[in-house]
């Protein structure tokens, strides 16, 4: 699912740098028009978890350079900066542990500007973004929320679909009725899987990878729109109160402001109209 809560206090998993990236003592100020509060100088570091399309994902079997609308944005901002650009691949539940132990000077990973996460780390948003619903194509007599009562449901776990899912199955339970079995997956693929091999009967997805995961089903599955409202926003984190954070949030804007977040959006199939950086 994407992308949502982490435990903040999970074990920072290792995190495989890809593009000759590593940490140094923080604070220092890059030349030109670079921010303070880089790890490194003349270098923009950028977590991320390549495996969500089209956010972020590996492609044609390059696994040094992550493509998608948030490293392209990443590009962006970085040259807008005149810096260089290293990645820090890093396991989904390891994200925010990646920050927080200074490994990457910006996680932009298609992560919820949830409560939580703003409580540990600063967060400009990019864009808006919601929950959707995927089920077999053949699915007849699931159209709204309140027909996941009784129902299993896959999600990737650890995160915000996934307590939207606790959090409606505890409003069927107060209300008399049957609760939803929920299969959390360490990797959306396998969110995927448990739909078409009958294990669960829908999955919950971010929106903005439903079309693509549809697309890539061959006619096995379809898109249930409207279950869920588009209510929260992406966000670029980096550390809490840090010097770096009113810079990204500039940044973005300027992006936003000179067209080239809705044209990235435009390039991934995603609605332009949905990027928002206030």
């Amino acid at each position: 699912m994407r992308r949502v809560l982490v435990s903040i206090a999970a074990t920072v998993l290792a995190a495989t740098t890809i593009a000759g990236c590593g940490s140094s003592s923080g604070g220092t100020e890059a030349s030109g028009d670079a921010p303070a509060g880089l790890l490194r100088e003349g270098q923009l570091s950028v977590c991320t978890d390549p495996e969500y399309p089209p956010m972020e994902y590996f492609a044609d079997g390059d696994t040094s350079n992550p493509v998608g609308f948030d490293p392209d944005g990443a590009r962006a901002l970085a040259d807008l900066w005149g810096l260089d650009i290293t990645w820090q691949n890093t396991a989904f539940d390891g994200l925010m542990p990646a920050l927080q132990a200074k490994r990457c000077d910006i996680l932009w990973a298609a992560l919820y500007l949830s409560p939580e996460r703003l409580e540990v780390a600063d967060g400009s948003p990019f864009m808006n973004t919601g929950p959707g619903l995927i089920v077999p194509s053949g699915t007849t007599d699931i159209t709204t929320s309140d027909d996941l009562s009784g129902k299993t449901v896959a999600v990737q776990g650890g995160g915000s679909n996934e307590l939207t899912l606790k959090d409606l199955s505890s409003k069927f339970e107060s209300e008399g009725k049957p609760g939803i079995t929920i299969q959390p997956y360490p990797k959306t693929a396998e969110t995927v899987a448990a739909v078409t091999n009958g294990k669960a009967d829908a999955l919950i997805e971010t929106d903005v990878a439903v079309v693509d995961m549809v697309n890539k089903s061959g006619g096995s599955l379809k898109s249930v729109p409207g279950v869920f409202p588009a209510e929260t926003k992406f966000g670029v984190f980096t550390l809490k109160d840090s010097p770096l954070s009113p810079a990204v949030a500039e940044g973005l804007q300027t992006l936003n402001d000179n067209g080239t977040l809705g044209k990235l959006a435009e390039k991934y199939g995603l609605d332009p109209n949905s990027i928002v950086t206030e």
